[in-house]
C-alpha cells in the first residue's frame, strides 16, 4: 500500500495551513536532513517571509482538517462526507484511520485542548507577569467562542454526552491550575492578598458553565462572547489590587478592547 505524506505550507506556525502532498521518498528527506522541518526562504513574489513545512501522518492531517471544520459547523453538521472531501482523501481511508465520527470528534477535541494547553504555557513563559498573561488568554478565548456556533458545548452534550464528562473530569486541573495563577498575582501585587484563590477559581469555573447553555442565554438577550467578556473581566477586576485595576485598564486601552464590559 502506498502512503501518502502531508505537508502543511504556513509562514505563522501552523496557522492557515495549505495542504501539500508528496511521495514517501519526501518523508525521508525531511526526516532525516531537517528533523521533520524543512525551512527555506519563500519566493519573493508570494509570501515575503520564512516557511515551514511540517510532517504530518494521515491520522493528524485528518483531525487537523476535521478540527477545522468541527470548530466551524459543529458536530451535529459535521459529516464523515464532509470531513473526507475537506482532507482531500477517500471516505474509506477517512474510516481506515477513524472506525466513525464519535472517535473523530473525541480526537478532534483532544488535540485542540492539547494545543490550546501548549500556546498557555508559551504565554505565561513569555508574559511580563500573570495579569499579562491572563488578558492574551481571554483575547485568545474570545476570539475562539467568536469563531465557534453558539451551540457547540449543547450539540457535543446531547450528542455525545461520554465526551461532554470527559471533558469535565479535566475542570479540577483547570481550577488547581487557575488558583495557583492568581496566588502568584498576590505576590506581584496585583490580586488582593486575603482572596482564597481556590475558591476564586471555582466560582469562575461555576460562572462560565452557562456558557453551556446557549438557550439561555438566548432568553435574556445574550451571546456567549457577551457572558465571556463580563465573567471574565469583572472576575479579574474583583479581585484586584488598585494597582492591578490600573493595570488591567492599561491593557485594555492598548488592546483596544471595551470597558464597557465592566461594571
Amino acid at each position: 500500500m502506498t502512503s501518502k505524506v502531508y505537508l502543511t505550507f504556513d509562514y505563522n506556525r501552523f496557522k492557515g495551513a495549505v495542504l501539500h502532498k508528496a511521495p514517501p521518498l519526501g518523508l525521508l528527506i525531511v526526516q532525516k536532513n531537517f528533523e521533520n522541518y524543512l525551512r527555506f526562504e519563500s519566493f519573493p513574489l508570494l509570501l515575503h517571509a520564512e516557511t515551514i513545512f511540517v510532517f504530518m501522518s494521515t491520522q493528524e492531517h485528518i483531525i487537523t482538517e476535521a478540527g477545522k471544520l468541527l470548530s466551524r459547523v459543529g458536530p451535529q453538521s459535521m459529516t464523515m462526507d464532509l470531513v473526507a472531501r475537506n482532507c482531500g482523501i477517500s471516505k474509506r481511508t477517512l474510516y481506515e484511520n477513524f472506525p466513525d465520527k464519535r472517535t473523530l470528534i473525541k480526537e478532534c477535541i483532544d488535540a485542540d485542548h492539547k494545543r490550546q494547553d501548549q500556546e498557555v504555557r508559551r504565554i505565561f513563559e513569555a508574559a511580563d507577569n500573570c495579569f499579562d498573561a491572563l488578558l492574551q488568554v481571554y483575547a485568545r478565548v474570545r476570539n475562539y467562542l467568536e469563531e465557534t456556533p453558539m451551540n457547540f458545548v449543547d450539540e457535543i452534550k446531547r450528542l455525545y454526552p461520554e465526551i461532554f464528562v470527559h471533558q469535565q473530569e479535566q475542570e479540577k486541573q483547570f481550577v488547581q491550575g487557575l488558583s495557583n495563577v492568581l496566588r502568584k498575582a498576590q505576590d506581584e501585587g496585583h490580586v488582593i492578598k486575603g482572596i482564597n484563590t481556590d475558591i476564586a477559581a471555582f466560582l469562575f469555573l461555576s460562572t462560565m458553565r452557562n456558557l453551556h447553555h446557549s438557550d439561555r442565554l438566548k432568553d435574556y438577550g445574550f451571546n456567549d462572547v457577551e457572558v465571556f467578556d463580563g465573567a471574565f473581566l469583572n472576575f479579574l477586576r474583583g479581585m484586584a489590587t488598585l494597582e492591578g485595576i490600573d493595570y488591567i485598564d492599561t491593557l485594555l486601552k492598548q488592546r483596544n478592547i471595551k470597558k464597557e464590559t465592566t461594571i
